[in-house]
């Protein structure tokens, strides 16, 4: 859509400034959530978080799209996407109770991993030997920082390894409501969603908050609302096989913060572990980017035999 090269680049570069941010505030934000985890249980944060993100993120939405934001053509499949990026987020705030901030992040960041392996029986992808093997490289790296069997397992690594399968499948989802679905209307579904199945939830387990805990929540939220404004923004100024790897900068937010905050350093298994998990990320992505541009390239070629066919 941007003709202008010298335009192009301006908006790569500040599309990658907001996504820098948007790593920053979601590294910040899961610092402060592993905070008010220690005070409240994981449902009663997230619906701290959900009650702010729904109060900034809903008027904005109807003021720029108007009421018809809620109307979908797949209320099923909305519904399901925000059951499962709740029930991700909650498992995954659960989990920053027992683990290292960096541990829980890097092992969540197979999810798009994941995605490659859920593309092929929901979406009906092909996917090539060399992709699956990037899949496979990034699995080993998740194992080097879990390492079942060892002195250093622990059993909550089930937690965010268990946000990352839901959130793959939120994600495969969206891929598959793309077609009919406006991005707003995914947006505030679930936001409203993740709203109304905390807030089912919450009798269950609450917990009165304290000042702390309240201030936490809010300014969770806001962090939040912040940092997923900035990713859309940023991935409305650039392709995504742009700013696919640097999205794995959150790791380092997250080892920062877990050291100036819990004073926690990942050892040389987990520095492993996480390399691994980068490195098939950002190929993964590179392999994505090929594969589209070979479609595209092959749909240009038929539509110029098509035309030539017709002359």
């Amino acid at each position: 859509m941007i003709s202008d090269p010298a335009n192009s680049s301006e908006h790569r570069y500040f599309a990658l400034a907001l996504l820098l941010g948007a790593t920053l505030c979601f590294g910040f934000g899961d610092t402060l959530a592993k905070l008010l985890v220690m005070e409240v249980p994981a449902i009663e944060a997230n619906f701290l978080r959900s009650v702010v993100v729904v109060s900034l993120v809903v008027p904005y939405t109807f003021r720029k799209a108007g009421r018809d934001v809620l109307k979908t053509r797949q209320p099923l499949l909305q519904f399901t996407r925000g059951a499962l990026v709740v029930i991700a987020s909650i498992i995954f705030i659960t989990g920053l109770q027992f683990l290292p901030i960096a541990d829980a992040s890097a092992i969540n960041f197979v999810w798009p991993l994941l995605i490659t392996l859920f593309s092929i029986p929901l979406l009906g992808e092909k996917v090539g030997i060399r992709r699956f093997s990037a899949t496979a490289v990034g699995f080993i790296g998740m194992l080097l920082i879990v390492r079942p069997g060892s002195a250093a397992f622990q059993w909550a690594a089930v937690y965010p390894l268990g946000a990352a399968v839901l959130w793959a499948l939120a994600s495969v989802l969206t891929r598959k409501m793309a077609a009919t679905e406006k991005g707003e209307t995914t947006i505030v579904w679930s936001a409203l969603i993740s709203l109304l199945v905390s807030g089912l939830l919450l009798p269950f387990v609450y917990v009165q908050p304290s000042l702390n805990a309240l201030i936490l929540g809010l300014v969770i939220g806001l962090v939040s609302a912040i940092g997923h404004s900035m990713l859309i923004y940023a991935f409305e100024r650039a392709p995504a096989s742009t700013l696919a790897p640097y999205t794995y900068i959150q790791l380092v937010w997250a080892a920062l913060f877990g050291y100036a905050v819990f004073g926690t350093i990942p050892d040389s298994w987990k520095f492993s572990g996480a390399a691994l998990i980068v490195a098939s990320g950002i190929y993964t992505a590179h392999r994505e980017h090929v594969r589209r541009k070979e479609a595209e390239a092959g749909n240009r070629s038929k539509e110029a035999e098509a035309g030539q066919a017709k002359s």
